[in-house]
């Protein structure tokens, strides 16, 4: 049997989002309470500390960014098991609607 083709990185996100099966098994990943529990505990672990910072300020800066980028890829990964949104959003404002 020949080897299923994997599609090659880096993929468009209507791709992914349309590969139903994709974005349901990466929900089941990630409701698994010991890779939540991973999770955590490396948030938890690579987050500063009083220790952690420096008397640098561009240098804590740098930790920080860094920081939030690290929790941003675990929470980007929760946002590709949800179906973006296609409604647009109304900017309009609302002055007239206390007549």
């Amino acid at each position: 049997m020949p080897a299923k083709k994997k599609p090659t990185v880096p993929i468009k996100l209507e791709y992914w989002f349309n590969d139903l099966k994709s974005v349901t098994r990466l929900r089941e990943l990630l409701d698994d309470p010991a890779l939540q529990q991973a999770i955590a505990i490396l948030k938890e672990a690579a987050g500063p500390t009083v220790t952690s910072l420096d008397d640098d300020p561009h240098a804590n800066s740098q930790k920080l960014a860094w920081y939030a980028g690290y929790r941003d890829a675990f929470n980007d990964l929760e946002k590709l098991t949800q179906q973006p949104s296609t409604t647009t959003n109304n900017n309009q404002t609302d002055e007239w609607t206390h007549l």
